[in-house]
């Protein structure tokens, strides 16, 4: 049995498919999603499960929204490039009168396409030699759970504080150096001054250094800025370039 069907580098791989090289002793397939096909690179990087399989080939939004299809594939023709530039995108819904909250249009795939194309990019070169990867490439954070990962270290005893406070700062360490971030669902809830001042040192922080970042979120900018922060709202716009999704809610149907 081959593992050219779980494994995302099968699209650019000469050996998907054969019954001698497609199994589970291949270097690449071990550094991408380990022995069991859900570690490895992938499960470190945080992509949800409904997006293990997330793909410029597999992106469902083509017809409803072909613009921000031709900025995504853009960014994954020369991906690595793209990414050491710093270059980021905001992906935002337009809301219209069959899914007035803009949800489920295609944003987070996109996104999570992004982070699995990056990753799939930067194994072909640590395999040949030319760039190993030395630490996390890619990595995948809901804003509403990295908001409870800080709210958590003022919750519960003083030995559950201290664990969450070292889960948040693990992450966090994570999301100011990672080459590629996606932070999905930004300005859904409200926050405190002292989460403000977290996230607005994430997102600065990836600025002034030129990373990556992808954000998506149900509103346009101007509407973080009042949901959470003006200081916030203008890092964000400009590091990124906005691209909007509209269509019906696949999620009904799916995921989106």
């Amino acid at each position: 049995m081959t593992l050219d069907s779980k494994c995302l580098l099968r699209h650019r791989c000469k050996k998907a498919g054969d019954t001698g090289r497609c199994n589970n002793t291949c270097y690449a397939f071990l550094k991408l999603h380990g022995e069991s096909g859900q570690g490895g690179l992938w499960a470190v990087s945080g992509i949800p499960k409904a997006y293990q399989q997330s793909l410029l080939k597999t992106l469902p939004f083509r017809q409803d929204n072909p613009l921000a299809f031709e900025f995504v594939t853009q960014y994954c023709q020369d991906i690595v490039a793209n990414v050491d530039k710093g270059q980021g995108y905001y992906f935002y819904s337009v809301p219209n009168d069959a899914n007035p909250k803009g949800t489920g249009t295609g944003k987070t795939t996109a996104a999570t396409a992004l982070l699995n194309e990056y990753l799939v990019a930067r194994v072909i070169l640590h395999v040949v030699r030319q760039r190993p990867i030395d630490d996390i490439p890619a990595l995948f954070v809901n804003a509403s759970k990295y908001q409870n990962a800080f709210n958590a270290q003022f919750r519960g005893t003083r030995d559950m504080q201290e664990e969450a406070s070292q889960t948040y700062y693990l992450l966090k360490d994570r999301m100011l150096t990672v080459a590629l971030l996606t932070i999905d669902d930004i300005g859904i809830r409200e926050a405190t001054e002292s989460f403000k001042n977290e996230f607005y040192e994430v997102i600065d922080t990836r600025a002034v250094e030129q990373l990556a970042t992808i954000y998506t979120s149900n509103e346009p900018i101007e509407r973080i800025a009042k949901l959470l922060d003006e200081r916030i709202a203008s890092r964000i716009e400009g590091a990124t370039y906005p691209v909007s999704f509209k269509g019906e809610d696949k999620r009904r149907g799916g995921m989106a």
